[in-house]
């Protein structure tokens, strides 16, 4: 008998091991797979005590809250099947009325058992030793037990019908899992059947720890099921209908598989003869496809009047494990769909993917330019939006025109353009653009200032994606805007440069002086564009919290008091908030705080010492004291050029960044000598 026990045991362990894995799936379908697994658990456990039992009123019991198990699984199996073969496209509106109803039926059916350990209206026992049944206390059925035996087959006989139905509605390749399901329902009907009613002679019931050892299979069945002809069948049907022409050539270099698009574009491509990749290369006349060893993105111009005229063609070399080319994918897109209307410059996406492809194969530097018309608005206000559309398209000729072929050129929202170069540095992409915006510039016919601005930033590794360098340049580009006065951006900016000018000794020209030498001297520095573009902003807007401080301080001819001195050291802390209160110039706002901070630390307002202060506030402190240096002033006369070194120099170690000063020398030796 020892086997038994052991062969119910592991069937109530296996099903119990499956009910978890699927209550961790975390969806309906796997609490209601969870539960049927579970009740086949309790069916064998039930099954394994009611053999064990010796008294009739411990038969009465056991027998009660196996059949108690067995319902509670029909149950289960009963909603699993239902939620199982549901469509997820349409909905069986009409299961919350079901559910509820069946599960009365099912409670119904277990209070009439419980009541029967009492009163014996469903079954009574009787005890036969000499029976060839592992089961020595039978139950003999009485009238009413067949209402329970009829539900029981009721459930059966609907969680059938379900499966039936659902594998005759759905198409042959996904019809196999439904079928394996309602195969397996019909055999253990048919087994429980043959067991209850005499026709196979065994000493147990064998469908009972079927129940348990099938939960793996219905499991794979219901969460990792996969045909192999659906998954061959619906790859071929992802091929014809992604609308693009895609032909596959094996690792031999021979055509494997094509789609009709494809075919259509190359008829030779419908021949019975074996095609090489090299002769499909030659035939179709890829002339800008360098090899075929690498991932490549080019365009085609198709000669003929079959398909669309130009093509974008991605050409991919498929990998193992070992990097070792298994194969080689090349796949056409229309550049009707990948380019924008009006400039017909690449889509957003479409350059997204061109200068990922680009990181991709690490041709670095990768350097990214965002740009922008100024001007536009007003444009289209004043003259139409057809004026402005050709303002547009004429800023898309020149980069087309004055770019290197190479070029990713493309629309991004808002009506910036995009242009990424391959192997090329921030200074090269500078001149560039400054050719480009000098064109446009010269270019404009309608008696408005018009003018271009752009931002740049360089991939130089795999630390800084696509899409980071397309806001770093974004970013830059605003903030550029600030300083053109044909952006409608820079309206802020001259409210707050005039304020500031009326509120303290600043000049214009000390503005401009100081926001030149800055960018000379973060050139030299080899800053980023965009760190360029902020130092030019700082260089402008540095003082800005002096409009916050009293005029009786502010123009005081003579020296300060100690405590006019504490309230004037506050504008670096207005000027922090005024900063932080704009979304233009929050970039900036740090730089403000902390540029009357000193290298030896006793600077304010945080004193913060050495490198701890930001370098943009560091380069601002060394080139607007030296402007106000060789510069007249109500409270001071100009210094001469080379006092104004030897200062710099006296001073280089302890208010000065002493690196700062040195490249800075360097800077102003460079230029024209009487200048001031």
């Amino acid at each position: 008998m020892i086997w038994i026990y052991i062969c119910y045991s592991l069937a109530a362990l296996c099903a119990a091991f499956y009910a978890v894995n699927s209550y961790r799936k975390k969806n309906l379908l796997a609490v209601f797979t969870g539960n049927m697994f579970l009740s086949a658990a309790a069916v064998n456990i039930a099954y394994m005590v009611r053999i064990r039992v010796d008294s009739y009123i411990a038969a009465s019991v056991c027998t009660s809250i196996y059949f108690i198990c067995l319902i509670v699984m029909l149950l289960a199996v009963f909603l699993y099947t239902f939620e199982f073969t549901e469509s997820k496209v349409v909905v069986f509106k009409r299961k919350r009325y079901l559910y509820p109803v069946f599960g009365l039926l099912a409670l119904a059916d277990c209070v009439l058992l419980i009541v029967n350990i009492f009163t014996e209206i469903l079954m009574r026992y009787q005890y036969n030793m000499y029976s060839i049944y592992a089961i020595k206390y039978m139950y003999v059925a009485k009238p009413l037990f067949y209402l329970h035996l009829g539900l029981s087959y009721l459930f059966a006989g609907i969680t059938a019908c379900a499966l039936l139905v659902k594998t005759l509605n759905v198409p042959k390749i996904y019809c196999a899992r439904y079928r394996n399901s309602l195969i397996g329902l019909v055999g253990l009907m048919i087994l429980s059947y043959a067991y209850m009613s005499g026709a196979v002679k065994l000493p147990v019931d064998i469908s009972v720890p079927i129940y348990g050892f099938i939960c793996p299979f219905v499991y794979w069945n219901t969460f990792d099921y996969a045909s192999r002809g659906m998954l061959n069948s619906t790859r071929k049907m992802i091929l014809e209908y992604m609308g693009m022409p895609m032909v596959l050539f094996d690792y031999e270099g021979y055509v494997a598989d094509t789609n009709q698009d494809m075919r259509n574009l190359f008829p030779m491509l419908n021949s019975q003869e074996r095609i090489s990749m090299v002769d499909f290369m030659q035939l179709a006349a890829f002339k800008e496809l360098q090899d075929t060893v690498t991932d490549q993105v080019f365009e085609w111009n198709n000669p003929s009047d079959v398909g669309e005229k130009v093509y974008q063609c991605n050409f991919n070399c498929l990998r193992d494990g070992k990097n070792r080319i298994i194969g080689h994918l090349l796949i056409m897109k229309s550049t009707v769909i990948e380019r924008d209307s009006l400039t017909r410059l690449y889509s957003k996406q479409s350059f997204y993917a061109n200068m990922e492809n680009y990181v991709g194969q690490k041709l670095y530097p990768v350097t990214v330019v965002v740009c922008n018309t100024n001007g536009i608005g007003f444009i289209n206000d004043v003259y139409g939006w057809a004026k402005g559309n050709e303002m547009l398209k004429s800023a898309a000729d020149l980069l087309r025109n004055n770019l290197p072929k190479s070029a990713v050129l493309a629309r991004l929202d808002g009506g910036d353009m995009a242009a990424g170069l391959i192997e090329a540095e921030q200074e090269y992409a500078d001149r560039l653009f400054k050719n480009i915006k000098e064109q446009y510039c010269a270019g404009s016919d309608v008696g408005i200032a018009a003018d271009l601005e752009y931002g740049i930033a360089v991939i130089r590794d795999g630390s800084k994606s696509v899409d980071d360098a397309v806001r770093e340049a974004v970013n830059s580009m605003r903030t550029k805007k600030l300083m053109s006065e044909t952006s409608q951006k820079s309206s802020l900016l001259d409210s707050l440069t005039q304020t500031l000018t009326e509120s303290d000794y600043e000049t214009e020209e000390h503005v401009e002086r100081t926001k030149e030498m800055a960018v000379k001297l973060g050139k030299a520095l080899k800053l980023s564009d965009a760190e360029l573009g902020k130092l030019e902003l700082l260089a402008v807007l540095h003082d800005i919290g002096k409009i916050a401080i009293p005029h009786s301080i502010l123009l005081k001819p003579g020296k300060l008091t100690d405590e006019e001195w504490e309230i004037m050291k506050t504008h670096t802390e207005k000027g922090y908030r005024i900063a932080s209160a704009s979304k233009e110039l929050q970039s900036i706002a740090e730089y403000i705080l902390h540029h009357h901070e000193r290298w030896d630390g006793n600077g304010y307002p945080g004193g913060l010492k050495g490198e701890e202060i930001p370098l943009l506030s560091r380069i601002i402190t060394v080139v607007d004291s030296h402007d106000v240096m060789v510069h007249d002033r109500p409270y001071h006369k100009a210094m001469s050029r080379e006092d104004a070194v030897q200062e710099l120099l006296r001073c280089s170690g302890t208010q000065f960044d002493p690196h700062l000063v040195e490249v800075f020398l360097q800077v102003i030796d460079r230029e024209p000598h009487d200048a001031p």
